[in-house]
């Protein structure tokens, strides 16, 4: 769990904001700016996404068990994956993939 908190914390700090960049084809900036603020409040909240049954939700930290771990990196595998998809894309100067729905 001392992992979660310390992604909790780098999350508060605008981590996904910063990850994001510059926008990519298709994107405007206030859209990440958008995207940033989201996620920094729901770490605020302490809420933490988890996947589970192809579905993200957020769970607040106090409330996840040993067993939400694993969906807890599932959520994680789905947002690393769209962000390295964004930094091929950007290579190849290519319209913005999909917005994840759990980030709008």
């Amino acid at each position: 769990m001392e992992m979660e908190r310390k992604r909790l914390r780098e999350r508060r700090d605008g981590k996904l904001r910063r990850a994001l960049g510059r926008p990519l084809p298709g994107e405007s900036v206030e859209q990440l700016n958008r995207i940033g603020e989201h996620d920094r409040r729901r770490a605020e909240q302490r809420l933490v996404a988890i996947k589970e049954g192809g579905k993200i939700s957020y769970k607040h930290i106090d409330d996840l068990s040993p067993l939400d771990m694993r969906f807890v990196t599932a959520a994680g595998r789905e947002e690393v994956g769209w962000l390295k998809e964004r930094v091929e894309r950007r290579k190849w100067d290519a319209d913005a993939p999909p917005l994840p729905v759990h980030l709008c």
